[in-house]
């Protein structure tokens, strides 16, 4: 799709709250959205940006149809999760950026498809600080870099507050990818920055890349904060992060 789709808002500038929290259970971040999502609509707690790494899981977005898993869901070599974000299927996992927005769209602009042409300008706008020239593709959301998919967006708007966001593959080992078909999309691979950029960054560093470009996209004052620092986000809940629900399997497909 092409960038000039996408306009940068007019709105007045506001914080935005950005933690990069390592190493994440899904479930245990899902729940923290869900909660961030209750307490945004409520005007409890600003825009937040959950910056951070899953160990490996599958998710199954609105979308998913039964050909996006080549292998049974008893068979992937990771837990499989059906979420209330829109896309298809979609691997998160070691090598990863997950950035999980939860903002309310009517500060910035009430407008779910220019939500999505936003996050596509975040990942675009990442890796061109990385030298790296990325293309939208007519028709498809997401980011593509030589051809393949780099960055995978799958958002849910509730009163027009968001949750999920945008995953950027940093180092990703592509073995995870063979046993689905990546957003339902056909005939186009998956890459990483590795591939394409070395020395690579580290995911860290790409995490607060993802937030400051948040923040000039979005135009929002970014306040970001380590992991050691994580809870002392403003509204928070540090005894999500802290809890695991569940213990996927790590390791190599």
């Amino acid at each position: 799709m092409p960038a000039e789709r996408w306009r940068p808002s007019a709105a007045p500038e506001a914080v935005l709250e950005a933690a990069w929290l390592g190493r994440v259970p899904y479930d245990a971040a899902w729940a923290l959205q869900r909660q961030l999502l209750a307490a945004r609509q409520e005007g409890r707690c600003p825009d937040t940006l959950l910056l951070l790494e899953h160990p490996p899981v599958y998710t199954c977005g609105r979308s998913t149809a039964p050909g996006q898993l080549v292998t049974p869901p008893s068979a992937l070599p990771a837990p499989v999760y059906e979420v209330d974000r829109g896309g298809g299927v979609t691997f998160h996992g070691p090598g990863q950026v997950v950035a999980y927005l939860v903002m309310d769209l009517r500060a910035w602009r009430p407008d779910v498809h220019a939500y999505l042409r936003a996050l596509e300008e975040v990942a675009l706008r990442v890796l061109a600080r990385y030298g790296l020239r990325g293309q939208r593709i007519e028709g498809l959301t997401g980011v593509w870099l030589g051809g393949e998919k780099v960055a995978a967006i799958g958002v849910k708007v509730s009163r027009w507050c968001t949750m999920h966001g945008l995953s950027l593959n940093v180092a990703v080992d592509a073995g995870w990818y063979r046993p689905i078909v990546p957003c339902g999309i056909v005939g186009r691979g998956v890459t990483s920055l590795h591939r394409h950029l070395q020395p690579c960054p580290g995911l860290e560093e790409v995490a607060l890349t993802i937030a400051q470009e948040c923040g000039a996209v979005f135009g929002r004052d970014v306040r970001y904060r380590r992991a050691s620092e994580k809870t002392a986000l403003t509204g928070l809940p540090g005894q999500v992060l802290a809890a695991e629900h569940g213990h996927p399997r790590s390791g190599r497909p």
